[in-house]
């Protein structure tokens, strides 16, 4: 039983609409699907719900900084008796 020769790493395998040549990626595996997420134990990934309460944190902390550098700024305008 012979093996099936693996493809040259060097040889294109596509290309590009613009012309540019697509090589293999070495060390791929056919099962692995990259637009598939990982379920496995510390993926560190971020939840829907996560994501949106950062961002509310976020907007929310934004605003406070905006408002206390427009108060210093009318504090440090205002004449002095």
């Amino acid at each position: 039983m012979t093996r099936p020769s693996l493809p040259n790493p060097l040889a294109p395998v596509g290309y590009r609409r613009d012309g540019r040549p697509i090589y293999p990626i070495l060390d791929a595996s056919p099962e692995h699907d990259p637009n598939k997420p990982d379920d496995g134990p510390g993926t560190g990934g971020v939840t829907q719900d996560n994501l949106s309460r950062l961002l509310a944190r976020e907007k929310t902390q934004g605003g406070r900084a905006a408002v206390k550098k427009l108060l210093d700024g009318l504090v440090s305008a205002t004449p002095r008796s």
